[in-house]
């Protein structure tokens, strides 16, 4: 006699298969139409630097010239609830629950992204465009490469809402047009294009999703938290030729995270820092347990700071100076001392091999 569990588990694995056919042939038609979206920002460029006006000679500010922070991690991805570009220099927090989608083979060259939702309502396809200088970006050229670009896809338009505008925290400004499109099966689709242009950078964002889902308070729901995150967009100190090395950017976390340990004043925090190899360690270790010690015994208030980083052409080497004031009980006016070391990344770590002048 067959056993009725036995029967439940294949009608629910058959039942399972159907919903993940179902969601294959849906997301297919998603990356098709990201395909379009990304061509859309590379057509929308070419044609609005047709049409641009001409604004003088004197040229914007790149990013490298600009004091941002830095990316809280040197490759681009999501981190701590948002989503960060290093290489361009941006970042905005992730929706609840939203992941990355890993880029296939055939993304196009400008798409540095993609990200959804935990049922991939929502697609969401990020690419990057950098614009030539002295030029003046055109939102109804860009509205219009995208009618175009849906029209050649043979999307039809049954219906476009109207540009909208959202601003950022820092008053950068996202424009977005949505579409209403069918495609040659007749399904109906919302295609949503987001831009914004900062200096010489152009991000575009589409997000796409079918048109019930769309027109239900889950999809209003989706497109809200997208609104929300872009419009919080913030920028970073770019990885890279717009920016600094990744050798520089790695050091400045090092010497950062080095002068918090200083400041600890505890040993076996600073130790970490210093090489397996590091030369009279026991001499260091009485230095720097003296400079957290006032002379009646009580701790000492230390403050450090990097005064100086010379990164070597091999760029697996480097010199790093810093100065500490050591302020003791009683003691008005802070003690000041320099301390100088050599660095190294000999696997793939940076770490502090041995001091230079005093010991």
């Amino acid at each position: 006699m067959k056993n009725p569990t036995d029967s439940h588990r294949g009608d629910a694995e058959n039942a399972e298969d159907g919903k993940r056919w179902i969601d294959k042939a849906k997301f297919k038609r998603q990356k098709d139409k990201c395909l379009r979206f990304l061509r859309v920002l590379r057509v929308s460029v070419v044609i609005v630097l047709g049409i641009f006006v001409f604004v003088g000679c004197k040229s914007r500010s790149r990013y490298s010239e600009l004091k941002l922070p830095l990316p809280p991690v040197a490759d681009s991805g999501v981190t701590e609830d948002q989503y960060v570009q290093t290489q361009y220099g941006f970042g905005f927090p992730l929706p609840s629950r939203w992941h990355e989608i890993t880029l296939s083979q055939d993304q196009e060259v400008d798409e540095v992204a993609r990200l959804a939702d935990p049922g991939r309502d929502i697609t969401v396809h990020i690419a990057v465009q950098l614009l030539p200088p002295s030029e003046k970006f055109s939102k109804k050229s860009w509205q219009e490469a995208c009618k175009e670009d849906l029209k050649a896809r043979l999307f039809r338009i049954k219906r476009e809402d109207e540009i909208q505008e959202w601003k950022t925290l820092d008053s950068h400004v996202w424009v977005t047009a949505p579409f209403h499109a069918m495609d040659q099966r007749g399904d109906g689709w919302l295609e949503q294009d987001w831009v914004l242009n900062n200096g010489d950078l152009l991000i575009g964002v589409h997000a796409d999703m079918d048109e019930d889902t769309a027109g239900m308070e889950k999809g209003k729901k989706l497109l809200k938290a997208l609104a929300d995150a872009l419009s919080q967009i913030h920028w970073y100190t770019p990885i890279g030729t717009r920016g600094i090395s990744l050798e520089r950017y790695e050091l400045n976390h090092f010497t950062a995270d080095f002068c918090r340990a200083l400041e600890s004043r505890s040993l076996p925090r600073v130790d970490h820092y210093l090489d397996d190899l590091y030369p009279e360690k026991a001499k260091w270790d009485q230095w720097y347990k003296d400079l957290c010690s006032s002379k009646d015994g009580s701790p000492a208030e230390l403050k450090a700071d990097l005064s100086g980083l010379i990164i070597n052409e091999d760029k697996s080497t480097a010199t790093a100076s810093f100065t500490i004031l050591k302020k003791e009980k009683g003691s008005a006016k802070p003690q000041k001392l320099d301390r100088s070391f050599r660095l190294a990344k000999p696997e793939g770590r940076w770490r502090i091999q041995a001091a230079l002048g005093k010991s």
